[in-house]
């Protein structure tokens, strides 16, 4: 018999587990959530799996990981 994917949990960031901090989540308005005053790099959240996509937040940690698209590069 196939196992079945685990439950998704809305308040663990689907890229890493670690608490996304959803406002939402957490039963409070929406509009007090982290992500509403954060640019988020369109390319962060193509790498949320199709599988889990809207049902659960980045995190801010991931969420800020790649660079706003027209952003300088990181010096090396």
């Amino acid at each position: 018999m196939p196992r079945s994917a685990p439950p998704i949990d809305p308040t663990r960031c689907p890229l890493c587990g670690r608490s996304n901090q959803c406002a939402a989540s957490a039963a409070l308005p929406p509009e007090d959530c982290w992500c509403m005053s954060t640019p988020i790099s369109p390319a962060a959240l193509a790498q949320i799996p199709d599988s889990v996509r809207n049902q659960s937040c980045l995190c801010p940690a991931c969420a800020a990981l790649l660079p706003l698209p027209g952003a300088d590069p990181a010096p090396i």
